[in-house]
C-alpha cells in the first residue's frame, strides 16, 4: 500500500481494526485489487465465501464494506493418467495449481506420493470455477475426485456436516484422520521416540517419550487434531510447551517453543492444523527443534506409529442426503470420462 501512497500512520491503524483481520490475512495465491481513483485507493478481495470485501482508504480515513457480487460458479471437468509424478501430470492436464493441491492434500491422508504411486494411476476431477462478470476470480472447491491407485479406486466426494466442509468416501467415512501426521510441513525427523536413550545434555539414560523434528526458530507448529487447551506454560525442562487434549483421550505435547500464537492460552479451543506456537530451543535444548508427544489415556506412545482413528464420519441424519450426492456427481463423472 506504501507504493500507492498509504501513510505507515495509516497501514498500522488498518491493521489494528479487528474488523480488518481476515482481510489482511493473506495466504499464498490470494489476490488483491487495487485501484487509484478520484474517491481514494479502493482495495479489493474475495473471501473464503467469494462474498466481495472492499477496503476504501481516503486521506489518512478508510471505509471497509462487504458486498455480494454477481458470482457465478461453473463446475470444471479435468482427468489425467500419471506418467511423472502427480504434479507434473496434473499441469499438463491444465488441473489449475490450487485444485491440484487440494487433490494432493485430499487423498494425502492414504496415499503415500513417494512409494505408492504408479506409471498408469488415473485420477478424475470434479471442481468449481468462480466467476464475477464474467472474469474469473478463483477455483473454488473439489466436488468430487476419483484417484485408481495400483488398480484401486478412491471416490470422494465433499459433503458439509455441522458447518464443516469435509471429504468422505462412497461408504460415508470421512477421508481425514483425527491427527495430522506430523505437527511441522516438510520436517526431518532429528531424534526418534526411545525409553533408551541417552540424553544430550544431562549425559544420563533418560527416556526420550516423543519425536523431535528439527526446523528453523519460527517455523509454524500446528495442532495435529481439533482440542481443548490443557496447559500453555513454560517448564525448566520443556521450555515454552503446549498440551491439547482431544477427546477425553487424548493429549498431544509440543516443546521447547519459541513463543505461542495469538489467542493460544488454557482453555481455548483450536482446530486441527491451526498454527498454535513456533519452532525454538528454549528449556533443555541443544538447538532450535519441536518435542512432539502423543499420549492415549495418559500414556506415551510413539507418535509415527499411531494408527490415527478416521475424523467423524456421516451420520444417520445426513446420510440419505450423502448417498443421492454420490449418486449424482458419480453419474457427472461416469458420463464425461473418457478414461476407462
Amino acid at each position: 500500500m506504501i507504493d500507492f501512497g498509504v501513510s505507515p500512520r495509516t497501514i498500522s491503524k488498518i491493521a489494528q481494526d479487528r474488523k480488518l483481520k481476515k482481510f489482511i490475512s493473506l495466504r499464498v495465491n490470494d489476490v488483491l485489487y487495487i485501484t487509484s481513483t478520484a474517491n481514494g485507493l479502493i482495495v479489493k478481495r474475495f473471501d473464503e465465501n467469494f462474498f466481495l470485501d472492499v477496503l476504501t482508504i481516503k486521506n489518512g480515513d478508510f471505509i471497509f464494506e462487504k458486498k455480494r457480487d454477481n458470482l457465478e460458479r461453473i463446475v470444471q471437468f479435468r482427468e489425467f493418467v500419471i506418467s511423472d509424478s502427480l504434479y507434473s501430470s496434473g499441469k499438463k492436464a491444465n488441473v489449475p495449481e490450487s485444485v491440484l493441491g487440494d487433490l494432493i492434500y485430499i487423498f494425502g491422508w492414504d496415499i503415500d506420493y513417494v512409494y505408492d504411486i504408479r506409471n498408469g494411476d488415473k485420477v478424475k476431477i470434479l471442481y468449481e470455477d468462480i466467476f464475477s462478470n464474467g472474469k474469473l476470480v478463483s477455483n473454488g472447491d473439489i466436488l468430487a475426485a476419483e484417484f485408481t491407485n495400483k488398480g484401486t479406486e478412491i471416490t470422494v466426494i465433499r459433503f458439509t456436516q455441522r458447518g464443516r466442509k469435509d471429504y468422505y468416501t462412497i461408504d460415508s467415512s470421512n477421508v481425514r484422520k483425527a491427527f495430522l501426521q506430523t505437527p511441522i510441513e516438510f520436517a526431518r525427523i532429528s531424534s526418534h521416540y526411545n525409553p533408551n536413550r541417552k540424553h544430550p545434555i544431562l549425559n544420563t539414560i533418560r527416556a526420550h517419550k516423543g519425536t523431535d523434528y528439527a526446523a528453523k526458530t519460527g517455523t509454524p507448529v500446528k495442532a495435529t487434531g481439533d482440542g481443548v487447551i490443557k496447559n500453555a506454560q513454560y517448564s525448566s525442562s520443556y521450555g515454552n510447551y503446549i498440551d491439547i487434549v482431544h477427546f477425553n483421550k487424548y493429549m498431544t505435547r509440543y516443546a521447547h517453543l519459541n513463543g505461542f500464537a495469538n489467542g493460544i492460552r488454557k482453555g481455548a479451543k483450536v482446530k486441527q492444523g491451526q498454527t498454535i506456537g513456533y519452532v525454538g530451543s528454549t528449556g533443555l535444548a541443544t538447538g532450535p527443534h519441536l518435542h512432539y508427544e502423543f499420549h492415549i489415556d495418559g500414556k506415551h506412545t510413539d507418535p509415527v506409529k499411531v494408527e490415527p482413528p478416521n475424523a467423524q464420519s456421516i451420520n444417520s441424519y445426513n446420510k440419505k442426503y450423502f448417498d443421492k450426492l454420490v449418486k449424482e456427481r458419480s453419474e457427472i463423472i461416469s458420463n464425461i470420462s473418457s478414461i476407462q
